[in-house]
């Protein structure tokens, strides 16, 4: 799953308002960003195989730190822990959301992925494999997507011009940036892909902050 994940992310801000959206951006991405780092330095691995799903052509083989169930959880419960301590306000509801919003990547991924997905390191894979059905991984992801997007309208007003038009925009980037994603030119080299994957997370993230900057907690 690519735009799928910022479902929850903005989903998010109606259980804790003062979480900021770039930390929620920035939580559901959390362990592809590793993930792209790893891959990038031979931490982890990823084969390009042409036609490998429909949907895409990664081999995810190789991610146990990042992709296993345990691996998941460990990244949740950390970035919890530390937005509790560095947060001023709702630490608990705070950390509990994105800690929540960490797990819920391996929770999504779960859908779409080929079984690729480690219970825990060294046992079986799971994935229910909608990225062989594009049209319908598709349509989840936009579903997710858009619900978490009305929630967030919902309990957030703009504080001028550009907050009211802003989001509308930052929708419509992500539904470009997974077209691309889809239907955009194979990596050159897993390193190449690992590094553009883990930036394009943080440019996402840094466009949420334009939402943070434009909009308030109503």
């Amino acid at each position: 799953m690519f735009v799928g994940h910022y479902g929850p992310a903005f989903a998010g801000k109606a259980v804790a308002r003062s979480v900021p959206l770039w930390t929620l951006f920035l939580a559901v991405q959390l362990v592809d960003i590793a993930w792209g780092i790893f891959v990038a330095n031979g931490i982890e691995h990823v084969r390009i195989v042409p036609g490998f799903t429909d949907a895409n052509a990664l081999d995810l083989y190789d991610m146990p730190i990042t992709h296993s169930l345990p691996g998941a959880l460990a990244w949740s419960v950390a970035a919890g822990l530390v937005y509790a301590i560095w947060a001023r306000r709702e630490k608990m509801p705070g950390g509990l959301v994105v800690g929540a919003a960490v797990l819920s990547h391996w929770i999504l991924d779960l859908l779409v992925h080929v079984p690729d997905l480690l219970l825990w390191p060294g046992g079986p894979r799971v994935g229910l494999g909608l990225w062989n059905n594009y049209p319908v991984a598709l349509a989840l992801e936009a579903a997710v997507l858009v619900f978490g997007f009305l929630l967030y309208m919902r309990v957030t007003e703009a504080k001028g011009l550009i907050g009211r038009i802003w989001p509308w925009v930052f929708l419509g980037l992500l539904g470009v940036a997974e077209i691309a994603n889809h239907g955009g030119p194979l990596p050159e080299s897993p390193a190449a892909f690992g590094y553009s994957a883990a930036v394009t997370f943080l440019v996402f993230t840094g466009l949420a902050a334009v939402c943070d900057l434009t909009r308030r907690a109503r």
